[in-house]
């Protein structure tokens, strides 16, 4: 919204707000009068009743002499007397006479009248209606309030109705102490009906008069606010936005004048502008050329590079750490390089060197923004100032992974050629030995068939001989493994076939085991051999890794070009230090086991153009996920 609607709108909103509330308070004022008013004419009708009730009660009543028309009260106990000259005099109690003084209220005034309520009433003309009864209950439980009105509607016509209590006096007993009255007890009241439309007119009147007079004032307060502030602020404002708009645009030859008649403040203003002005032509030529030099060396630079502010927060970045990080450049600015990187994994190359500028080397993992996590080495240089008193620091970020990988190979080419090595060392040395500790084994078992104490020992013997011959036989497995044949077989058959073998193994030990398939495309080229070797070393593993009652969940599914099988337990987990090793040849977490079951399962996996993964946690179960190429001949 332009300067000129929000003055606008702040002086329209102001002026109203102020004056509503004004006129609202007179309004108010007004209205509570008029109420005040009427609840006092009420109040004088009610004194002028509860006085002549009063004084008829004091004398025990009226007699009256019966004339044409007036009618014996039927609930009284004496209703009329006869006098020695034959007149007939009618009884008029308290109640009787204000309810015929009411009656003739209504006659004589029209606009004021009043009317005798009572919850126990004799006569059913005082029988009270919603209002007094409602009247009545406040009394009951309100004993200390007087009066009680409110604005009703009655026959289309605006009354002002009032009640208030009367309470059990001691000459009221005369009457009314059968009904079961007591000196104080609220008896009725008077209910007094008093027109309120002339008050109603008066207020409309008044409101009308009110909200115009409002609307006016509004109008012309707001005029003149806005045309003397338009001309004392909004114009030399507009024409300072004008000249910003100038500058944005790059032209800066445009005139710059104060008004005529222009404020102190107003002309200092523009010539501070004009001020800014010639600094900035002075400043863009030199900002310019610094700025080509500065992106020109970040942008073509080979390594990733972040530039942080004295807080550590990133405000520039080159393209290279954008397309490592895999994110555009609005989710890195703002952030500090801390979130980029694993703080956890940092591992420092050399210790840091404080000269001119502090300088850190080490390497950690930068974290993608799919969560990935990169190998990097980093060098972090402080103190730098590209200006006075502007501190940065520069991280200079090399991506590993190539030479991480190169590492990896060489260290597994190396425990391969050691492996090797040792195999055939084994094979040697060990065989001839092994054969004919078998051969005396078994010579003495036969020999020695009578011996208690032999026989005690032999199983034991025999045991850990047939151990040698497995852990052997595996190493040899390992390193010269024969040259899979493949053919096209279908997984879900060579895994039921390997749940046979070790079905009862896990049945034994109250291991459910649950598969799960989806999709038909488990037809692979494979060495249905091999495959039973690599099933069978993963279920045994995942045997050794739960205790009773334990759960194997096999499943499998289709994605892109591949075939994937998951093997999960919810065994003892495998902790993340040592994840790593699982498949080093030899590596073991189970006492039994000869450390080479997954170092023959990778070798097999490799063999066919394969990949294992494993995701684990200490005390949450380990998955294995075999990932096969679908549809992929092999030449055999």
């Amino acid at each position: 919204m332009r300067l000129t609607g929000k003055i606008i709108l702040l002086i329209g909103l102001s002026t109203t707000v102020i004056l509503s509330i004004i006129f609202a308070i007179l309004t108010a004022h007004y209205n509570k009068q008029i109420e005040n008013t009427l609840v006092n004419n009420s109040r004088i009708l009610y004194n002028m009743v509860l006085t002549v009730r009063h004084w008829a009660s004091d004398y025990g009543g009226v007699f009256v002499k019966k004339q044409s028309g007036t009618k014996i009260n039927p609930f009284l106990p004496h209703p009329f007397l006869i006098t020695r000259q034959n007149d007939t005099l009618a009884m008029r109690n308290p109640a009787l006479i204000t309810r015929e003084i009411s009656e003739l209220s209504k006659k004589m005034i029209g606009d004021a009248f009043f009317h005798m309520a009572s919850k126990k009433y004799l006569n059913p003309a005082n029988k009270p209606d919603a209002f007094e009864d409602k009247a009545l209950t406040y009394f009951e439980t309100h004993k200390d309030k007087k009066e009680f009105y409110k604005f009703e509607r009655m026959n289309n016509k605006l009354y002002f109705r009032y009640f208030a209590p009367l309470y059990t006096e001691h000459s009221c007993l005369t009457c009314h102490a059968k009904q079961g009255y007591k000196e104080g007890d609220l008896r009725g009241g008077v209910s007094i009906h008093i027109s309120a439309e002339s008050f109603e007119r008066a207020r409309n009147e008044n409101k009308f008069f009110m909200l115009s007079s409002l609307i006016l004032t509004i109008v012309i307060l707001s005029m003149l606010l806005y045309f003397g502030m338009r001309r004392a602020i909004i114009k030399p404002i507009e024409n300072l936005t004008n000249a910003a708009e100038e500058l944005e645009a790059q032209n800066y030859n445009f005139p710059l004048k104060a008004p005529p008649r222009a404020s102190v403040e107003i002309y200092k203003l523009f010539e501070a502008f004009r001020r800014m002005r010639n600094s900035i032509l002075a400043s863009i030529s030199m900002a310019k050329n610094s700025e080509n030099k500065y992106r020109s060396l970040i942008e073509n630079s080979p390594e990733a590079i972040g530039i942080t502010d004295p807080k550590g927060i990133i405000i520039e970045t080159n393209r290279r750490l954008l397309d490592l990080i895999e994110a555009p450049r609005a989710d890195i600015l703002g952030k500090s390089v801390q979130d980029l990187i694993d703080k956890n994994t940092i591992k420092y190359l050399s210790e840091p060197v404080v000269s001119e500028s502090t300088v850190r080397h080490y390497e950690t993992y930068l974290i993608k923004k799919n969560r990935e996590k990169i190998p990097v080495e980093i060098f972090e240089i402080h103190d730098i100032f590209l200006v006075p008193k502007e501190q940065i620091t520069f991280f200079y970020m090399r991506d590993l992974r190539l030479r991480k990988k190169l590492e990896q190979y060489s260290i597994q080419m190396e425990k391969m050629l050691v492996l090797g090595e040792l195999s055939a060392g084994i094979a040697h040395e060990l065989r001839n030995p092994l054969f004919a500790l078998a051969n005396n084994l078994d010579y003495l078992n036969k020999e020695l068939k009578g011996q208690i104490k032999f026989q005690e020992i032999y199983p034991e013997l025999q045991t850990s001989l047939n151990q040698i011959h497995k852990i052997v036989s595996a190493v040899l497995d390992y390193a010269s493994p024969h040259q899979p044949e493949f053919r096209q077989i279908d997984l879900m058959q060579v895994i039921n076939k390997c749940l046979i073998l070790v079905r009862k193994k896990f049945e034994k030990a109250h291991i459910k085991i649950e598969q799960e398939f989806t999709g038909d495309c488990f037809s692979i080229l494979a060495d249905p051999y091999q495959m039973e070797q690599v099933f069978i070393n993963l279920f045994i593993n995942a045997f050794k890794a739960m205790h009773d009652h334990g759960h194997l969940r096999i499943f499998g599914y289709c994605k892109n070009s591949t075939v994937c099988i998951g093997i999960q337990d919810d065994g003892i987990g495998i902790a993340p230090e040592h994840i790593s090793r699982i498949f080093d040849p030899f590596y073991t977490q189970f006492k039994s086991g000869t450390g080479l079951g997954l170092s023959i399962v990778q070798k097999i996996m490799n063999q066919h153009n394969a990949r294992i993964t494993v995701k684990s946690a200490k005390d949450e179960g380990t998955t294995f996920t075999l990932i096969f190429p679908r549809n992929e001949t092999k030449e055999i």
